[in-house]
């Protein structure tokens, strides 16, 4: 049967669920701290030092919920960087498919150019607004992504990359802006994990 030491570490590693590594560092760090603790206790050897030596350090929830903030500060910057990476890419493609929609012409000429404009701007206004007032939030992160793939898109079908032969710059633009969206989008849905997690961390049990 596992001890109350032993016990202890294996529900702080299960506490680390959001980041696993940290988690088996933090354990293996703890670890030793807690066994000098509970041998100079002066009922050692007994599962009642062991147990003093753990309330002694502290809730493994507690010291959980302390990284996890700062997991999640790390995620949010990451999380922006891809973001501005995406729309300066986004941007730059959206001229090049301009200048080659101006040879050939625009296939959807309707509801598919208000879309990739729009979109764009509505991606942009979103997270200029959001960088001043909810930065560290999951939600317009993820209205960001939203609009930034209809724009994209719509910009890929009304210039018919795929069907009209457009030049290797314009091709090697839009691969740029499908390559970073799912970057973008592997860390808004990291962002929106770590946040509930931390969140879940936080709550009295």
């Amino acid at each position: 049967m596992a001890g109350v030491i032993d016990t202890y570490l294996a529900g702080l590693r299960r506490e680390f669920d959001f980041d696993p590594a940290l988690g088996r560092r933090m354990a293996e760090e703890i670890e030793a701290h807690l066994w000098d603790a509970a041998e100079a206790d002066p009922a050692w050897p007994s599962a009642d030092a062991e147990r003093r030596a753990v309330e002694r350090f502290g809730l493994a929830r507690a010291i959980a919920a302390e990284f996890a903030a700062d997991a999640v500060a790390r995620q949010s910057k990451r999380t922006w960087i891809a973001l501005v990476a995406t729309l300066a890419v986004t941007f730059v493609a959206m001229r090049l498919r301009q200048m080659w929609l101006g040879d050939v012409g625009d296939l959807f000429p309707t509801l598919a150019p208000v879309v990739d404009r729009y979109a764009f701007i509505a991606a942009l206004a979103v997270g200029t607004v959001a960088w001043f007032a909810w930065r560290r939030s999951w939600l317009p992160l993820a209205v960001c992504l939203v609009a930034i793939i209809a724009s994209v898109g719509a910009g890929i079908l009304r210039a018919g990359l795929f069907v009209d032969g457009a030049p290797l710059s314009v091709l090697i633009a839009a691969a740029g802006e499908i390559a970073l969206i799912g970057l973008l989008a592997f860390h808004v849905i990291g962002l929106g994990r770590r946040l509930r997690r931390t969140a879940l961390l936080r709550r009295v049990r």
